[in-house]
């Protein structure tokens, strides 16, 4: 993984990558018609849990699509989820 970060900057499309703590340090909130509710972890949906990110700016979804395959195949196994950064106009 420390050859791919260090790949990722080389190459300046690395913004920030960083790992989560375990869910037990974490929290839930959620808003339901209009209250909302905390709960604290562990939580027991393991299969859906973000276990770190890595914000990168890239040209193309394709460009971002190949940099997710890398971090995907030194890990092994997992899943990413690659998402656009929604940007406020200048001004």
């Amino acid at each position: 993984m420390g050859k791919l970060i260090g790949d990722m900057a080389k190459a300046g499309v690395l913004l920030a990558v960083e790992g989560c703590l375990p869910s037990s340090y974490g929290v839930r909130v959620d808003i339901r018609a209009g209250k909302f509710t905390v709960t604290d972890g562990p939580f027991p949906e393991t299969k859906e849990l973000i276990a770190g990110f890595c914000l990168m700016q890239v040209k193309s979804k394709e460009e971002a699509v190949e940099w997710g395959k890398r971090f995907l195949s030194v890990a092994g196994e997992g899943q990413s989820e690659i998402r656009q950064l929604h940007e406020m106009p200048a001004g």
